[in-house]
């Protein structure tokens, strides 16, 4: 939580945060499978030049193992090109059908070993005075996969100094080849897996914040001097229904006792020593060069075709209901206002699209989800009419676990995902607008798209490894916004979706952090105004008609519970007060920024473990989906095939084993 305000005598009073010790993020995926590449080629030089030194005075044996030597690290870069390449094309395509681009990466029909397609043929690696001392050919084949995943077998075979010379039988000339199979998943994100998760920097600023669940930034991670609490929980691959499969040993120590998960960060944990619970040990807490990407929802399209497909509804018992889409009508309204109450609660059928803003307050009832092209506004406290029997499991083991997952299955769940900001309170109030905006605008929480390579600001030594000289956060506030283009080969490739040409930006590319294609400065405070003034012709569901309704007539900062998991690729903004005691949010807050100021006896966060897992569609959540890092799950890097059977595509077959892969549904 950041700009955090603790209670005193019931005065909000600021808690400033320290401007030391900023490190970084990881550069994104195809980034760094690109400094692979460079880093391959450099050290190809170097060996090749060491190789080449040591001809005057050595054998000739000597100089054909430097050349071996030099091959193999070819035959890397080949992989680390192929892998690039496939996180480029996968990022290109649309959420509907995330596996287009994949699929047409190998053109040959056969699925499965022996159904190659030469994607890189006769690549040429230069040292750096430009000579040639390299060239490699890269084959890919896409094996059998599932509704989820796609698995994809690559091999790189190397040359040095080129294939000519090695078929010629240039007896200083060197073969080496490298294989790997690569797993590519799309399903429930595992930003959802977490109390707490932001795309930025997380900051626990106050001595009464504590989270019952884990904690998670792709930035740094700083507790400060307070003495917050995480109670952490040991983290899944995948569930199946209320089953939790593939249990993560986030602490490696051999055990499954429910010990693991606590505090996550890409880049470092700051100022835990006073963290009460597992977060506060050593062990607990995790620094990772994973950066886990948010999911896009610039093209709510995709969500638009799913309710229509479960028939999904939303509504106020005994007052109206919207069906599936609100907005698509050429007469309908394009906002929602809900307001539940115990006896009239908001009921939840599935997944929606309303594709302008929602306000929301008051009782739910069902499972179902928002997914809002515009802001959502949390006016008032948000309550589980039929919420689980306890709000967390009573222990972290997984037998428990699942059982409680078990129990909630049919209990009321609420999803809450905005294209745009989160808006909590009476954001119209004078002191919601100046502790907001003290943060929003802070040098700390820079939100414009001018973050570098990495996406994240403030974050990691630049290319030359050293923190704290010039290069040093590579690309970040150069004034350029920096993102890659459709080109012709794209186009030719069939990758360039319906209404883009190329030379048109390819979203979610570059510092395009939340993928809509369009630069966005500094979150400004008037993007948290409602879209239209509330009236009954602007705003469909259960509003009041009256003249000249204003928003702090319908909201209030006072808000003791929260019950819902929250999504937004941009702003989190919540000020808030509880005098009467703890504020709880059940569910997960997941955030590139936020700005969390709170006035009560404490700030609570539990992790709806039914959010475990990935989710599940049994879960009812609905949450938006995301890409998986890329998973390595076979690889050989010495393994030479004879060269007949490479000759052609059709000839290399069953070249590792038999890999079939696919990645079965989970």
């Amino acid at each position: 939580m950041t700009g955090r305000t603790t209670r005193d005598s019931e005065e909000f009073i600021p808690v400033l945060r320290d401007a030391k010790d900023y490190q970084g993020a990881n550069a994104s995926e195809a980034g760094y499978f690109s400094l692979l590449l460079v880093v391959g080629v450099s050290l190809i030089a170097t060996a090749v030049l060491t190789a080449t030194a040591t001809m005057a005075t050595s054998t000739r044996d000597v100089r054909r193992r430097g050349n071996l030597a030099a091959a193999r690290l070819a035959a890397r870069s080949g992989i680390a090109e192929q892998v690039a390449d496939i996180v480029a094309v996968r990022d290109m395509a649309p959420v509907g059908e995330p596996f287009s681009g994949l699929d047409s990466i190998d053109r040959n029909q056969l699925r499965g070993p022996g159904g190659f397609t030469a994607t890189v043929t006769g690549r040429l690696l230069d040292d750096h005075e430009g000579t040639p001392v390299a060239q490699y050919d890269v084959f890919v084949d896409s094996l059998p996969g599932s509704s989820i995943s796609r698995r994809l077998a690559i091999s790189s075979y190397a040359y040095v100094p080129d294939k000519a010379s090695y078929d010629s039988g240039d007896p200083d000339a060197a073969r080496a080849d490298a294989h790997a199979v690569v797993e590519v998943r799309f399903q429930g994100s595992e930003v959802f897996d977490y109390s707490y998760f932001i795309n930025h920097w997380g900051w626990f600023f106050g001595d009464d914040i504590a989270s019952n669940g884990n904690v998670r930034s792709n930035g740094q991670f700083d507790f400060g001097h307070h003495s917050s609490a995480v109670h952490g929980s040991p983290r899944y691959e995948a569930s199946h229904g209320s089953q939790l499969l593939g249990y993560i040993d986030d602490n490696a120590d051999g055990v499954k006792d429910g010990s693991d998960g606590g505090v996550y960060s890409s880049v470092s944990v700051m100022n835990a020593d006073n963290v009460d619970g597992s977060g506060g040990a050593s062990g607990n807490r995790h620094v990772t060069p994973e950066v886990v990407e948010m999911p896009n929802l610039d093209d709510l399209s995709f969500y638009e075709q799913k309710a229509a497909a479960r028939n999904s509804s939303i509504g106020v018992e005994g007052a109206f209901e919207v069906d599936g889409v609100l907005g698509d009508g050429d007469t309908e309204p394009q906002n929602l206002y809900l307001v539940g109450t115990r006896e009239a609660p908001v009921v939840l059928n599935g997944p929606v699209v309303v594709r302008g803003s929602v306000i929301i307050s008051g009782y739910v009832s069902g499972q179902g989800s928002i997914y809002a092209g515009g802001n959502i506004y949390v006016a008032d406290d948000l309550l589980y009419l039929n919420p689980p029997d306890s709000i967390r499991p009573d222990s972290n083991d997984q037998q428990s676990v699942e059982r409680w997952r078990s129990e909630s299955a049919v209990r009321d769940s609420l999803g809450l995902f905005a294209r745009e900001h989160i808006v909590v309170g009476d954001y119209t109030d004078d002191w919601w607008q100046t502790n907001v905006s003290d943060w929003i605008n802070h040098d700390l929480n820079k939100s414009r798209e001018d973050a570098g390579i990495d996406g994240i600001q403030n974050t990691r030594e630049g290319p030359d490894g050293i923190l704290g000289t010039a290069d040093d956060d590579f690309m970040e506030d150069d004034g350029v916004w920096t993102v890659s283009r459709y080109t012709e080969e794209d186009a030719e490739r069939g990758l360039i979706p319906e209404g883009s040409r190329p030379g048109d930006i390819i979203p979610g590319s570059g510092e395009d952090i939340d993928g809509d294609g369009a630069y966005d400065d500094t979150t400004r405070m008037s993007e948290f105004d409602l879209p239209q003034a509330l009236s009954q012709e602007t705003w469909a569901g259960n509003l009041q008609e009256g003249e000249d309704i204003t928003y702090s007539q319908v909201a209030t900062s006072e808000i003791g519970r929260l019950d819902a998991a929250f999504y937004t690729n941009h702003t989190f903004a919540a000020v808030v007060s509880n005098p009467d005691g703890v504020i709880q949010v059940n569910g997960s807050v997941v955030s590139r920024n936020e700005s969390i100021i709170y006035a009560a006896d404490g700030l609570e966060l539990n992790h709806d473990e039914r959010l475990t897992g990935r989710g599940s569609p049994q879960s009812g959540f609905d949450s938006p989906l995301g890409w998986d890092p890329i998973r390595f799950i076979h690889w050989d890097f010495d393994k030479l095939l004879p060269a007949e059977v490479i000759a052609s595509t059709e000839r290399i077959a069953d070249y590792l084993g038999g890999i079939s892969g696919g990645g079965g549904e989970e």
